[in-house]
């Protein structure tokens, strides 16, 4: 079974995640290595650009309910998907966004329809058109919700378990 690489644009909503079951119902065959993306334009700001090493800080901007629905996920789909992981872009350049598919060997990017990416920082910014420059193939899929994803706090399951 081929392990397809797949790039998805997010911005960490548990929305973002519809995607991933259309994904699995469209490539049924397949093993499905999965990273959702939110891309950041390099800051020009000199204390940002001597601390780039400290990229960490952004992933506190990832709600504890997104990786537990990216968990989900993979639990449901245990036999198709291998791994669902965040990741941030930093560049705005159609070069450096090639660099960055090479480097984890993308087999498509697959984007959601008519998602409006909301902005996590400042420097966030709509990837679209950079993914369609790329030269990558760009599947489209609309995200079909058949029932909602949420998720329950620990302790709230808890709670109903000793009912």
């Amino acid at each position: 079974m081929k392990t397809l690489n797949i790039i998805i644009p997010s911005d960490f909503a548990l929305s973002s995640l519809n995607i991933i079951p259309v994904l699995a119902e469209r490539y049924p065959k397949q093993k499905l290595n999965i990273s959702l993306v939110h891309f950041l334009q390099l800051s020009d700001s000199i204390s940002d650009l001597l601390l780039l090493s400290r990229r960490s800080r952004e992933y506190q901007l990832i709600s504890d309910e997104f990786y537990a629905g990216c968990t989900m996920l993979k639990n449901d789909y245990e036999d198709q998907i291998e791994n669902i992981t965040p990741d941030f872009f930093y560049g705005n350049t159609v070069a450096v966004f090639k660099n960055y598919l090479e480097e984890r060997e993308t087999d498509l990017i697959a984007m959601p329809e008519n998602h409006n990416y909301a902005r996590l920082t400042p420097n966030s910014f709509d990837p679209s058109i950079l993914m369609q420059r790329s030269g990558y193939k760009i599947v489209t899929l609309k995200a079909e919700v058949k029932q909602s994803l949420t998720v329950v706090k620990a302790e709230v399951e808890h709670e109903l378990l000793e009912v």
